[in-house]
């Protein structure tokens, strides 16, 4: 999905002028990411359900669910918040001898006279490095998380609850 986003991103700055095959392809996208992520959201509501402890209440399954939804936003917001800092920009266009830099000052240098000129754009780092770091994770934990997802239910309950 991400992928798919990042090329019709990178396609969006090259057009020249945008032609319906680029709005149908971001609809069909935008689809597909829909149903992708409600697929991930009912399985993993499913899976806190079946192991929540009954004898708990709904105490157990707030705090998985508060877990899980903590992992799928913090990462978002680190993400933002990365963005700008890994985006290589310079000031050209002045006449100063050391151009300040974009990122920490931007209006000295539309003050001298030039314009931020991005480099590398931090969003297509992000997605590289998210992607190499999802592969690696996949790779070196899906055989633990297949063993807790088949371990019994009762393993999942808090012992000694009444």
């Amino acid at each position: 999905g991400v992928a798919l986003i990042t090329i019709l991103v990178y396609a969006a700055f090259t057009m020249q002028s945008y032609n319906p095959t680029f709005y149908i392809s971001g609809l069909l996208i935008q689809v597909i990411y829909s149903v992708g992520s409600t697929m991930m959201f009912v399985s993993s509501m499913m899976q806190s359900a079946r192991i929540s402890d009954v004898k708990m209440g709904g105490t157990y399954i707030t705090l998985l669910n508060t877990i899980s939804n903590l992992g799928g936003t913090l990462p978002q917001t680190v993400s933002l918040f990365m963005v700008d800092r890994v985006t290589i920009s310079s000031c050209q266009g002045t006449l100063l001898d050391s151009p300040p830099s974009c990122y920490m000052d931007k209006d000295t240098c539309v003050a001298a006279g030039g314009g931020c000129v991005t480099d590398v754009d931090g969003y297509f780092v992000l997605v590289a490095l998210g992607t190499i770091g999802a592969l690696l994770w996949k790779w070196k934990m899906s055989k633990m998380l297949l063993q807790l997802q088949n371990r019994p239910v009762e393993s999942w309950h808090v012992s000694g609850a009444k």
